[in-house]
């Protein structure tokens, strides 16, 4: 494992606040205290432009086991009151308060609020996300391990995708060879109420289901209750099945999508996934440090309409798609999002996934998704999985291979 000195990111943090004029962030969530101190027990850290404690709520022996920050700065036990006392002795009595606004409940907010009388509540979520975009070197090979760990899962749909299996019982398959690997079992995302099961997974006629909560191949899920991800649908010879279940390694998550066909595919198939994986290629071939995420989007659907397939694009009519890729990191769905309007530049040292998906009315969806790493000049696909159309060789297609005289 390469070693970074993850020290850095507190005090590039520090630079951030006093160039913004923020007095103070309190940072609570689990990813970002993870992200500048190396736990992700319950704590609370306190940050200044000059100086920085790491309040334990609970779980005082792991997180001294785990940080990599100064165990001096570490404060045994307390709550928001004890973090208001260590502003007071450091003589922060007032002024600017960076809270994660996006993420914390309205509640603690309230309360927060309460305590804090003599400060100013100002969003500091968008600043962590900004600097936990660009990776170093040990997130990048985390990342990998993770995309690594994503292939095994794959690799077991080609044992187990058989006619009569549910997409329930083939996600778990792939679900459990994953964990095997060394996944951790978890999919981090945040957003206020996103619930999925650990990814979606779809086939045949339920690929042209796709939940309010994306628009993208999501599954129906097994009840209304949790409308995405894999259902009861038994798969029959003929489907399409897309697999979109990503991984996690050590808090860095894979999302990687790869699309399956039990059966021999159609032409009209193999030419849909032809023309999809062209266009995929021609928004690799612009990824380099600086590209707009809206002139990635122009390519891509450029490509589409060039190909003859800008009716499929990102879905269908009223359920388009209008973003064809995103950050990834600590969550699986981080900044950036390749909107189609969005003017944000790439960066380098970033990983973000290029996502496209077409949908025809009549021989159905394909996808790929990859995982990429942006260069200055230009860019590192880091999936291990082939971008391919999977083909699944029934057992009737099988047997008739071999039973055909002289046949090849």
């Amino acid at each position: 494992m390469i070693t970074v000195d993850k020290t850095v990111r507190l005090k590039k943090f520090q630079i951030r606040l006093r160039e913004l004029g923020i007095d103070v962030a309190l940072l609570i969530h689990s990813r970002d205290v993870f992200y500048y101190c190396g736990t992700a027990q319950p704590c609370i850290l306190v940050v200044t432009p000059n100086d920085y404690y790491l309040i334990v709520r609970r779980a005082l022996d792991f997180v001294l086991s785990e940080i990599w920050i100064d165990p001096n700065k570490v404060i045994s036990s307390g709550s928001f009151k004890e973090a208001l006392s260590k502003l007071r002795e450091l003589g922060v009595k007032k002024g600017k308060l960076g809270l994660e606004t996006d993420i914390i409940p309205a509640e603690l907010f309230f309360k927060i609020s309460q305590i804090f009388i003599d400060y100013t509540p100002v969003n500091i979520s968008e600043e962590i996300l900004l600097q936990r975009m660009t990776k170093d070197e040990e997130e990048i090979e985390l990342i990998k391990s993770a995309c690594n760990i994503m292939k095994t899962g794959h690799l077991r749909v080609f044992d187990v995708l058989s006619e009569g299996i549910t997409e329930l019982e083939l996600a778990a398959e792939i679900e459990y060879a994953h964990r095997k690997a060394g996944h951790e079992g978890v999919l981090s995302m945040r957003n206020f109420d996103f619930y999925i099961s650990r990814g979606p997974l779809s086939s045949g006629e339920n690929l042209f289901k796709v939940s309010g909560f994306s628009n993208t191949i999501t599954g129906i899920g097994l009840s209304p209750a949790i409308p995405a991800g894999p259902s009861l649908r038994k798969i029959k010879k003929g489907d399409i099945v897309i697999v979109d279940i990503p991984t996690c390694y050590h808090g860095y998550h894979c999302d990687e999508t790869r699309t399956y066909i039990l059966g021999e595919p159609t032409p009209e198939v193999r030419s849909l996934f032809a023309c999809l994986r062209e266009i995929s290629d021609n928004v690799l071939f612009s990824l380099k440090e600086g590209v707009k995420c809206s002139d990635l989007f122009d390519i891509a659907y450029n490509s589409a309409c060039r190909l003859g397939v800008n009716d499929y694009f990102l879905g269908l009519n009223p359920r388009k798609g209008n973003f064809i890729g995103h950050g990834i990191g600590l969550d699986a769905n981080e900044p950036p999002v390749l909107f189609t309007k969005s003017n944000f530049e790439l960066r380098k040292n970033s990983v973000i996934t290029i996502e496209i998906h077409l949908t025809h009315p009549e021989y159905g969806a394909v996808k790929l998704e990859d995982m990429v790493l942006i260069k200055e000049n230009g860019h590192e696909v880091l999936s291990v999985t082939e971008r391919e159309l999977f083909v699944i060789d029934t057992l009737d297609d099988i047997l008739l291979k071999t039973e055909v005289p002289g046949g090849k």
